[in-house]
């Protein structure tokens, strides 16, 4: 080739060469910049009027290498200053997060949870061996025994869902799904970015999520990363972070969603929806946090949190006051916690507070009626975090049963005390009167009359009231006694007592005076009856099983006495010691009745009060004639409470409940006609009182007796003292 033909030939070549980047730079795959966050519709948020989250002295940020993730963009960028508006990169991904554990396999997993990208939180919770009802558990305990089509899923128990939450924007009400301890938002430098669009949220894995925050120049400043994992029991651990990928220092303040209010359960009593709370003890009690984490004398009932306002949840001024600090909190209903820890090891090492994590937790109540729940927001500390490092908000959540073998025995709740969460007790105002030590050791008694005695818990109610009957039987017989010799002698006395009335008509005081001068006459008194006592004695007992049996997870869906009611065609009748005993079926769906939650027809409460009437029948003693009016309609009102009123009241409680009042009313009838043929054989007519030599009768060795003198010597004082004082007047 010449030379004069290469000249011509390179320029050709270059000339295609140049054309070809041209035409690769002008047709070829656009390279598009990231879509951000910043024309998207703005997401819901929970933004009480509260305090922000100032930031914690002893805070620090952990200086630890970025976790391995599968990164958003192949090529990561070398680290560049924070360059003008912050947003969050958006994803047009739809998929829908796969989800950990099963509801098919109960061996396998306690539980299912189900994932969404909004917030990059926790979908729905729902467990694999804990059902709705009683039909339920039947239904899926044959499907997997190899009988029959696997029953609705939604006869497994649902323990939280996400919830649709409506809010005001420039473009008008808006709805966003708000997710079960979902992110909420991140401040940055002073600017808001909304994390609850499922838009700014990349799945990256099972239960993993991630978020990423770039600036005007598209240049990545931060990273979010959310991780879920799951345990073989009722644990979830949330191992999130924030990595700063700028050169520049970032102030982050952060904000999630805490546990929400739980439903209220099918077979409810009574609304007992709580936040319950765990702390520690100030350093100037506890300097060496020796003291367990405590959790009593500090919750809000689901009424005093929806009261709140603006005032934070934590803390308060009084937790602030005495310096309490934050280990953990929960969301409570009748059987179940939602909870969030600190993430500490398996075998309890490591901090036990919520201050890096949690420092402020404010709620929020929203929707209306039947659909009102409240939401509780986690505001973290405000934090610095300096290039190339990461914010470390990672914890742990419990979401099961409030069972006290497994808060008892496993870590980490042994160590965080989140045996508090469960709380047999009726109401915070009745605090006293609910016993809650008493309770407890029901617990214990019964648990133990169950697993090694009699193998039921039915039968561990019964013999429980063998117990406590044999236990008040010395009483109970003395009082039978009494009461039969308080009869007798009343009956005597009843001559002179009508005669009395007939002296004094007009002057019902006189006739009482009398009639207890008389009575101490004859060296009888009603102290020396007892006859309620063996009753009273035992209310303790009715109102902590009545607690217990109310919020006693192990007892739920429990039947009584092996199941053998439900032989007959899968009969109800106490299928479920904690709930109705249902001898007439139970309701699809629960019935509102004046105050009752009627969910059907009960036969125990019923024959409760006519059990009641035949006990006042056979163990009352015949003292009508030698009553006052008064006395004889106190009485009658005292047989209406106990007849009618008691089984009413007792109407929708738990069959648990009325089986152990029932038993222990017809043990205490049987065991009266038993002191009763005692009693015939022995000699109960009346004595009269001691008399020493000077005329005086001298006072009873027991001691109600001399009870009774020591109140009638005192009366017949005051009736002397003042008779002399009108006699001094008119001398005057």
């Amino acid at each position: 080739m010449t030379k004069q033909a290469k000249r011509r030939l390179i320029p050709f070549i270059v000339l295609v060469a140049a054309a070809g980047v041209l035409a690769a730079v002008i047709f070829g795959p656009n390279k598009t910049k990231p879509a951000s966050s910043e024309n998207a519709a703005p997401a819901a948020e929970v933004t009480p009027e509260t305090k922000k989250p100032v930031q914690d002295e002893n805070t620090t940020v952990s200086a630890e290498t970025t976790p391995v993730y599968k990164p958003i963009v192949e090529e990561q960028m070398p680290a560049a200053p924070v360059a003008g508006k912050l947003s969050l990169l958006l994803y047009k991904d739809d998929a829908t997060p796969a989800p950990l554990g099963t509801l098919t396999d109960p061996a396998t997993a306690k539980m299912e949870v189900e994932f969404t990208r909004a917030g990059a939180g926790i979908h729905s919770i729902r467990f694999s061996d804990i059902f709705e009802t009683v039909d339920g558990k039947l239904a899926w305990n044959k499907y997997r025994s190899g009988v029959g089509e696997q029953p609705p899923i939604d006869d497994l128990y649902l323990l939280s869902t996400t919830h649709e939450l409506s809010y005001n924007t420039e473009q008008g009400v808006q709805t966003a799904d708000i997710s079960v301890l979902g992110a909420s938002q991140i401040t940055i430098n002073g600017e808001l970015l909304h994390l609850t669009s499922p838009t700014v949220w990349n799945v990256t894995g099972t239960g993993s999520f991630e978020a990423t925050v770039v600036d005007e120049s598209a240049n990545a400043v931060a990273k979010v990363t959310r991780v879920w994992t799951l345990d073989e029991s009722y644990g979830l651990h949330l191992n999130q972070r924030v990595q700063n990928l700028s050169s520049s220092k970032l102030d982050v303040e952060w904000l999630q969603y805490g546990p929400p209010s739980l439903r209220v359960d099918r077979s409810r009593y009574m609304d007992r929806r709580r936040f319950r709370f765990g702390w520690e003890l100030s350093d100037e009690y506890d300097p060496n946090q020796a003291a367990p984490i405590q959790s009593s004398d500090f919750l809000y009932e689901y009424a005093d949190a929806a009261k709140v306002g603006s005032e934070p949840l934590w803390p308060t001024t009084e937790t602030t006051e005495d310096g309490l600090k934050l280990s953990w909190f929960a969301s409570t209903n009748r059987y179940f916690a939602i909870a969030v820890f600190p993430n500490i090891s398996d075998d309890g090492d490591g901090s036990r507070l919520l201050k890096s994590t949690v420092q402020v937790i404010t709620a929020q109540t929203v929707g209306v009626d039947e659909q009102e729940f409240i939401l509780t927001a986690l505001w973290a500390p405000k934090t610095s975090i300096a290039p190339n490092t990461t914010l470390d908000l990672t914890m742990g959540v419990y979401a099961g049963p409030l069972k006290r073998s497994i808060l008892d025995n496993n870590q980490p709740y042994v160590s965080l005390s989140m045996r508090g969460m469960v709380l047999y007790q009726m109401s915070s105002m009745c605090a006293i009167c609910t016993f809650q030590w008493l309770a407890d050791f029901l617990a214990m008694v019964l648990t133990t009359l169950d697993q090694h005695v009699v193998f039921d818990w039915g039968l561990a109610i019964v013999l429980l009231v063998l117990i406590v009957r044999t236990l008040l039987h010395p009483i109970t017989k003395k009082s039978q006694i009494n009461m039969q010799r308080f009869g007798k002698v009343m009956q005597k006395l009843k001559p002179e007592i009508d005669k009395l009335k007939s002296k004094y008509p007009n002057d019902p005081k006189k006739v009482q005076s009398e009639q207890m001068a008389l009575m101490q006459k004859h060296g009888v008194n009603p102290f020396q009856m007892l006859g309620c006592l063996p009753m009273f004695l035992q209310m303790p007992i009715w109102v902590a099983l009545y607690a217990l049996l109310y919020f006693m997870f192990d007892i739920r869906q429990e039947p009584a006495f092996f199941g053998v009611f439900q032989m007959f065609g899968e009969w109800s009748f106490l299928a479920d010691l904690s709930a109705s005993d249902h001898f007439f079926g139970a309701f699809e769906e629960p019935k509102q009745f004046l105050m009752w939650n009627m969910t059907g027809i009960n036969l125990l409460p019923i024959l409760m009060g006519v059990i009641f009437f035949i006990q006042q029948k056979y163990m009352s003693p015949q003292t009508g004639s030698a009553m006052t009016p008064e006395q004889q309609s106190q009485q009658k009102i005292m047989r209406i409470m106990m007849v009618v009123l008691f089984p009413v009241m007792l109407y929708s409680a738990p069959s648990g409940l009325t089986l152990y009042i029932l038993t222990s009313s017809t043990v205490g009838i049987l065991e009266s006609r038993h002191i009763r043929k005692h009693v015939d054989q022995m000699d109960l007519s009346p004595k009269a009182a001691r008399v020493d030599a000077g005329g005086k009768r001298g006072k009873p060795k027991d001691k109600q007796g001399r009870a009774w003198a020591d109140a009638m010597e005192a009366r017949r004082k005051k009736v002397k003292n003042k008779a002399s004082k009108r006699s001094f007047k008119k001398k005057d």
